[in-house]
């Protein structure tokens, strides 16, 4: 998408920068959830061996960086069509062939992650009262990190679903990168 031209006029030109900004924030935010991840990490360790003090709290909230983490990351890739696929049949279909296939594999994934954001919406109502043993957090903030990653992508795949194909959200095929 970094190398894609935008569309000259019209709603594709706000979509197309809408989506790089949705990509460029969750990259840089994921990015940062990572090398906060390292540091606490390193920190730990540092503090446990070399001053023999204990960071109990370290491991939870790991986790829960590491949760949102992983939610920025599945938004970037979702809007980039980074996410693993099995590419069986479609070189083979026509333009239209094409294009109601993208529009049924988005409808799909949408009724995906709204089931699942649904169920992470849940889960985060039944372990309001459950805390984490060190800092007393509710284990909620874990599930309103899941709940929001599948609500964005779901908002996009409703997009993609209308919207159909767009050129500049075409990854390259593998014959493309070859032949640079």
């Amino acid at each position: 998408m970094e190398d894609s031209v935008a569309p000259s006029k019209g709603a594709d030109r706000i979509a197309f920068y809408a989506l790089r900004g949705v990509t460029r924030l969750c990259d840089g935010v994921g990015v940062a959830l990572v090398a906060a991840i390292l540091l606490l990490i390193v920190s730990a360790v540092i503090a446990r061996d070399l001053l023999g003090v204990g960071m109990p709290w370290t491991e939870e909230v790991a986790s829960m960086l590491a949760i949102y983490a992983i939610g920025f990351g599945s938004i970037s890739a979702w809007v980039r069509s980074e996410h693993l696929v099995v590419d069986l049949f479609s070189h083979k279909l026509s333009g239209l062939g094409k294009n109601v296939q993208y529009r049924l594999t988005a409808l799909i994934s949408c009724g995906f992650f709204v089931l699942a954001a649904w169920g992470a919406w849940i889960m985060s109502d039944m372990s309001a009262n459950n805390k984490t043993v060190s800092l007393s957090i509710s284990f909620s903030y874990l599930y309103y990190g899941v709940f929001f990653s599948f609500a964005v992508m779901a908002l996009i795949a409703v997009w993609q679903t209308l919207r159909g194909p767009v050129a500049w959200l075409e990854a390259p095929s593998e014959e493309e990168l070859t032949r640079s």
